[in-house]
């Protein structure tokens, strides 16, 4: 059986086919999509965004809260 399905990147138009026999092949295109392009889960639902709009998270959460992950402040604090 063949699987095919779209991937749309939920911030641009980045539109990429995944296709292939189930499930050795269309494994492998999704994981070749995610090696070329950085196709992960958008922080906060559940679509997908590629990977250089992933980019622009940086500095939100990851960079405000790396003292309170490090222990350097308490994490109660704002």
């Amino acid at each position: 059986m063949e699987g095919r399905v779209l991937l749309e990147c939920g911030e641009c138009d980045l539109r990429t086919e995944i296709h292939g026999e189930i499930p050795e092949e269309y494994t492998r295109s999704f994981a070749d999509a995610v090696a070329r392009e950085g196709w992960v889960p958008r922080p906060g639902n559940g679509k997908l965004v590629c990977g250089k709009c992933l980019m622009k998270y940086v500095g939100h959460e990851t960079v405000d809260d790396e003292e309170k992950v490090q222990g350097r402040r308490d994490p109660k604090e704002p």
